[in-house]
């Protein structure tokens, strides 16, 4: 019974923190900022109950100014990933081909405020760099998202909240790992019956499906320590 109040009350809390940012709220508690490390030490997967943009680029200081970030500072992966899960923003070093921007501090896309942030930095980055993505997932509230952009246009958007059964924004076609999904979609014309929500043939995007997108779009987060292919360097941090 314990295990289940105190499971009950720390879900609560993630809830109350994920939509006090949502909705644009203040919250009063702040936990100290993290220490940031400098020294180099080995990648960290992250990807779960967090937001992150991939880009094609290994210009770390242009990534940095095109998302407007400030006091930025070089991190380590261990110091750069607890302070992307508290509201600033990780660069991480190169992996591949592509960059990675991730934490708290970046717009959600949960709304569709955010979502238009969002398509303007992401058709930003993509004119400069050749292609930009985004995801987020959270599995409190079920929120799940992707965007694509190439060459300062966006090819494909979509934003899922499953706790309240409805879509921020789907746009474009579906992509590679989609195909053969039938996705959810509140804002369709089939969605206008009450009988579409009562279908068994439907797809729900959940956190894996995130990850697999990522992965054949551009990076799975959750897979870095298997990678070989990460430059040993450092990241930077900042808000």
């Amino acid at each position: 019974m314990k295990i289940l109040i105190i499971s009950g009350i720390v879900a609560f809390i993630a809830l109350s923190v994920w939509y006090a940012k949502r909705n644009g709220a203040t919250v009063e508690y702040k936990s100290e900022p993290k220490k940031i490390l400098s020294e180099q030490d080995k990648p960290i997967d992250f990807g779960y109950k967090i937001v992150w943009i991939a880009v094609k680029t290994d210009n770390k200081s242009e990534l940095s100014k095109i998302l407007g970030l400030k006091n930025v500072k070089p991190s380590n992966w261990t110091s750069g990933i607890e302070n992307a899960y508290e509201n600033s923003v990780f660069i991480t070093p190169q992996i591949g081909d592509w960059t990675l921007a991730v934490g708290m501090g970046l717009p959600l896309g949960d709304n569709k405020e955010s979502i238009e942030k969002l398509e303007k930095v992401l058709n930003k980055l993509s004119s400069e760099f050749g292609e930009a993505h985004f995801f987020g997932t959270h599995r409190v509230v079920e929120y799940h998202n992707w965007m694509k952009s190439v060459n300062g246009k966006m090819e494909r958007i979509y934003s899922y909240v499953g706790e309240s059964m409805e879509n921020i924004k789907v746009f474009g076609n579906p992509t590679e790992p989609e195909k053969g999904l039938k996705l959810f979609n509140s804002l369709s014309e089939e969605a206008k019956s009450d009988e579409y929500f009562d279908r068994e043939d439907l797809d729900y995007a959940d956190e894996e499906l995130v990850m697999k997108i990522a992965g054949n779009w551009s990076i799975n987060p959750t897979q870095l320590t298997e990678r070989t292919d990460i430059k040993n360097e450092l990241g930077m941090v900042g808000k």
